[in-house]
């Protein structure tokens, strides 16, 4: 029924907590699971136009190719760890960090892989906040091409 489980992270430990809840598909339904991880596409940290009103000193000082790599190091030094916990607990995991909007680099990986269920956790944001920082899950929840797991985030910082 899920041979091939999507799971969205970004690198804390509230993402983390749809973990849980995949490894139980996981283990009952022998799949694969893909953690995916967003990440800054080049254009956001400085588009051309805006290096050119900075000026010749941003050069140095803002290179947005380093930073993007970074991200990818960062990304692959975050993700690479998570898999191998799940790999010593007999878990098929793969995983695939991409430049882009976390709703849709997850879409778009899910929709490629041709994934049965796509998971993640949602903060649980309404009103203002939903409206200041957007909702990943509720794009999510629109767009997917496949049934959708939401594990609303608990702790502190869900909010």
């Amino acid at each position: 029924m899920y041979s091939r489980m999507v799971v969205g992270l970004d690198g804390s430990k509230l993402a983390e907590q749809i973990l849980p809840h995949v490894e139980a598909l996981a283990e009952r339904f022998h799949s694969t699971l893909v953690l995916v991880q967003a990440i800054t596409p080049p254009a956001a940290i400085m588009d051309p136009a805006t290096a050119a009103m900075v000026g010749p000193l941003a050069g140095p000082i803002v290179d947005p190719a380093a930073i993007a790599e970074a991200e990818v190091r960062e990304a692959t030094a975050y993700l690479e760890p998570v898999a191998a916990r799940l790999r010593e607990r007999g878990f098929a995991v793969d995983y695939v960090s991409r430049a882009g909007a976390p709703a849709g680099v997850l879409l778009d990986v899910a929709r490629e892989l041709g994934a049965d269920l796509l998971a993640l956790t949602t903060h649980g944001r309404g009103g203002l906040g939903r409206l200041v920082f957007g909702s990943v899950a509720d794009e999510v929840l629109r767009k997917a091409h496949c049934p959708v797991l939401l594990v609303r985030a608990s702790g502190a910082e869900a909010v």
